[in-house]
């Protein structure tokens, strides 16, 4: 009886979370409360989902770049099972949705490609929420620059390098892009130089891969 009790309590105050989250208007200030009570269901199972990919660069550009899923890595088995039964998500694809509070999770994989000792951690009333490192988000979008010829990846990194300057790594950052073959990508962005070409196409990407 008491189990039944608890576990009654314990749903109303879940069902009322929900609900706060699906008060919040502001999109960004909704993915990071919700994430702030997933974070605390997979805690509760030795899991620790990390914000990344668009998610991240939402949040370290204040919304300048929004991204309109929440993208984190983490055990996929583990945080399915939690927002599908503890959050009323439904798998659909490559995402998970809840469409009464209006977000879509997308978990790209189980392992986090970087340092977790960069990890940045946000406090949401007291629960942590954890976010990529900005070192290794900035690889990433000079990753996908270059291998995808993709301009948004390319903006969001020049973006980060100037807005983060005083506080980045560049040892770090350095090492890990001599290491892929980009590091003259990031030597261009930081002397104010485009990675950018006119051809009769139009704008390509001048690094040869």
């Amino acid at each position: 009886m008491d189990r039944q009790k608890r576990n009654g309590e314990e749903n109303k105050s879940m069902k009322s979370e929900l609900e706060r989250t699906a008060s919040i208007e502001n999109l960004a200030d909704r993915k990071i409360y919700f994430m702030s009570l997933l974070t605390r269901e997979a805690e509760k199972r030795d899991v620790q989902p990390v914000v990344v990919g668009g998610s991240a660069v939402e949040f370290y550009t204040e919304g300048i770049y929004p991204s309109y899923d929440i993208d984190l890595v983490g055990n996929r088995r583990i945080i399915g099972e939690i927002l599908e039964k503890t959050f009323g998500f439904k798998p659909s694809g490559r995402h998970w949705i809840n469409e009464q509070i209006g977000l879509y999770v997308e978990i790209p994989s189980s392992y986090l490609a970087g340092d977790k000792s960069k990890i940045t951690t946000i406090r949401v009333k007291n629960q942590p929420v954890y976010v990529l490192g900005l070192e290794d988000l900035i690889i990433d979008r000079i990753k996908a620059c270059v291998y995808w010829e993709s301009r948004t990846d390319y903006e969001q990194a020049r973006f980060l390098l100037r807005q983060y300057k005083n506080r980045l790594d560049f040892e770090y950052l350095e090492k890990k892009l001599r290491a892929e073959g980009l590091l003259r990508v990031l030597k261009r962005m930081l002397a104010g130089k485009s990675v950018w070409k006119m051809t009769a196409e139009g704008q390509k990407l001048w690094y040869e891969k």
